[in-house]
């Protein structure tokens, strides 16, 4: 009897010590890790940031019109014995053969030249002008051949219209130099001429106005 009352005590003892027993001691926390931070790319397009202008295309600037021009064609038409002694003329007075055996001087058109003109012309024709003779000696160095080919006939813009006795032209023509070697060279030119009947009933040209 007394065994078991002592058997008895030291359990209820046992059962007090699990229960007010020390608390155990708690543990360190850990560490507080730091969140990873999100490095945004500067290439990415921002919401706030302003668009860029789209390119203005350049204005195309039309040419201006040409205005007319003095020496305009008219409507008045030229008579044909007229035409035909202007285009003689023309062809005789600016061709010259430059090449060895053919003509001797620039003035050798200006002779040709001389079958449709009147006296007073012809001779200022054949007075030969310091910037003639340079053209000759540069003919006269590459043995060209220098011809016209008429393109047009009419009376001058603004100029009155023919008559029995007098008519007014302007001729325009091409004219080409072809040299011994080498590529043949164009320009274009023009010239106006004043024609005059003479007593013999020919049409004759007495005067270059633009000469």
């Amino acid at each position: 009897m007394a065994l078991l009352a002592a058997s008895a005590l030291l359990a209820c003892l046992g059962i007090t010590l699990l229960t007010h027993g020390p608390s155990p001691t708690p543990s360190s926390a850990p560490a507080a890790t730091a969140a990873p931070t999100r490095v945004e790319s500067s290439t990415e397009p921002s919401d706030s940031a302003p668009s860029r202008p789209a390119a203005t295309p350049s204005a195309s600037i039309s040419p201006s019109p040409t205005p007319a021009s003095a020496d305009a064609p008219s409507a008045t038409p030229v008579p044909e014995d007229v035409a035909t002694v202007a285009r003689r003329f023309v062809l005789a007075w600016t061709g010259h053969d430059a090449r060895p055996g053919k003509d001797g001087s620039y003035d050798d058109a200006a002779r040709r030249a001389g079958a449709y003109v009147g006296k007073d012309l012809a001779e200022q024709l054949t007075t030969t002008s310091a910037g003639s003779a340079r053209q000759w000696q540069q003919w006269t160095q590459a043995q060209a051949l220098v011809a016209a080919e008429i393109s047009q006939l009419a009376v001058p813009d603004g100029a009155p219209a023919p008559t029995a006795d007098t008519a007014w032209v302007r001729v325009w023509y091409r004219l080409t130099v072809t040299p011994a070697a080498g590529k043949p060279s164009g320009t274009d030119e023009q010239v106006a001429l004043k024609l005059q009947r003479s007593q013999a009933g020919t049409w004759l040209v007495t005067a270059l106005p633009d000469a």
